[in-house]
């Protein structure tokens, strides 16, 4: 009856989770990006998604990473909000620092440096508030948290309108999110108390931060290297070509979320057995995504995105599957922390932005954008075999009855 009770709570959690996150990036998805794109027209689209493109690289690499160390580490240490407040502050503002400095040839004037740099800082701090309710598992509240993003957004578009600073969308968005945690949690508080565990804290929050701007970098690549080599309005098309599958594949995110909220509050490490199961249980959801995704981003591109119809062909079935095997490892990665050490995350993530950036440049220069998007494909590919490689090595083999 108890394990029954438990199913019903993980799967009211997971919906809770995926409602949203589907709500949020539906708002920017659907509805900022389309509409930004009619105003703003593909070629200073591009800019901006450079830039929120850097946004997505580091604030997640930050926040997030500081956010699941904090759930990790709780099993071994006593750990407070200082110890993880003082981190995030530090990194938070180095890592906004750098990405202003990255973008600064896309920010036209002052007040939208300004707003660029208030945008790096909040959304890094956003991307680790959600821990408050991660911790308690309360995930009714992480719906609203994400549910007043997306509100945010709305709102935040209205003003773009007005002022015709783009900046806003987002930062209202994010402040929304902050406000909510600051009213409703704790995990601000007491912010410059820290523990004798701080040490620990700054270590492995060191190593998570690292894996995750990797894996980061390597999942917004495109708006990196196609920049670069192939120009703004090429960044433009890529994205929307790959937008269903990062939006649908976001469905892992919320099951990323449940699987280590839980596997960490328990006591026993996964074995060998359990961690196969799981990998083919992943990769089955994967599966269904790359369906969905095969039907969705012709018609959404069509629906949304007419003028850009005619760019996306022979794109998009190695662009989704891409796409699919990059999220599949990343949820094979949260699998695998919960019995590795975070260094082995590194090395491999490490390894798979060399191989990555090496091809994918070669690639574009000599293919265009098919190539690149070939040089993804095998790149991930790689990625997922070898994530399952360490996991079936480091998992100890399940206990045979009576030991």
């Amino acid at each position: 009856m108890e394990k029954k009770e438990q199913k019903k709570r993980i799967a009211a959690n997971t919906l809770y989770t995926m409602g949203g996150l589907i709500f949020m990036n539906g708002v920017l998805q659907l509805i900022i990006t389309p509409l930004l794109n009619r105003y703003m027209g593909a070629k200073q689209l591009g800019e901006l998604l450079y830039i929120t493109g850097l946004v997505a690289i580091i604030c997640p690499s930050i926040g997030q990473a500081l956010n699941t160390s904090r759930l990790v580490v709780r099993r071994s240490y006593e750990v407070t909000n200082g110890d993880y407040d003082w981190i995030l502050l530090l990194f938070g503002v180095l890592g906004s620092g750098v990405a202003l400095f990255m973008s600064r040839d896309s920010i036209s004037g002052i007040p939208v440096g300004i707003g660029v740099f208030a945008l790096f800082l909040l959304t890094v701090f956003r991307y680790y508030g959600d821990v408050e309710y991660r911790l308690n598992l309360n995930y009714q509240r992480y719906f609203i948290y994400y549910l007043l993003i997306g509100v945010g957004y709305l709102a935040g578009f209205v003003i773009y309108r007005i002022t015709d600073q783009w900046p806003w969308i987002y930062l209202v968005g994010e402040a929304a999110a902050l406000g909510y945690v600051a009213v409703t949690g704790s995990v601000f508080h007491k912010f410059f108390q820290r523990s004798d565990h701080f040490s620990v804290a700054l270590e492995r929050g060191f190593f998570l931060t690292l894996s995750y701007l990797i894996t980061n970098t390597t999942m917004n690549m495109d708006r990196l290297v196609i920049k670069q080599i192939l120009g703004n309005e090429q960044v433009t098309i890529y994205y929307v070509v790959s937008l269903i599958g990062k939006t649908l594949v976001l469905l892992i995110a919320p099951i990323n979320t449940i699987v280590i909220s839980y596997l960490t509050k328990r006591k026993e490490l996964l074995n060998r057995n359990q961690f196969g199961k799981a990998v083919l249980a992943g990769g089955g959801v994967a599966g269904v995504f790359f369906l969905g995704c095969q039907v969705g981003t012709p018609l959404f591109v069509w629906l949304f995105y007419h003028d850009l119809f005619p760019s996306i062909k022979g794109l998009v079935t190695v662009v989704n599957l891409a796409q699919v095997l990059g999220l599949f490892s990343a949820f094979l990665f949260i699998l695998v922390l919960t019995f590795t050490d975070e260094k082995w995350q590194l090395w491999i993530q490490l390894a798979h932005f060399v191989i990555l950036l090496t091809t994918s440049v070669l690639a574009a220069k000599n293919y265009g954008m098919i190539g690149f998007a070939w040089a993804c494909l095998g790149a991930n590919t790689l990625r997922v075999v070898a994530v399952i490689a360490l996991g079936i090595w480091k998992a100890k083999p399940a206990k045979k009855e009576g030991e």
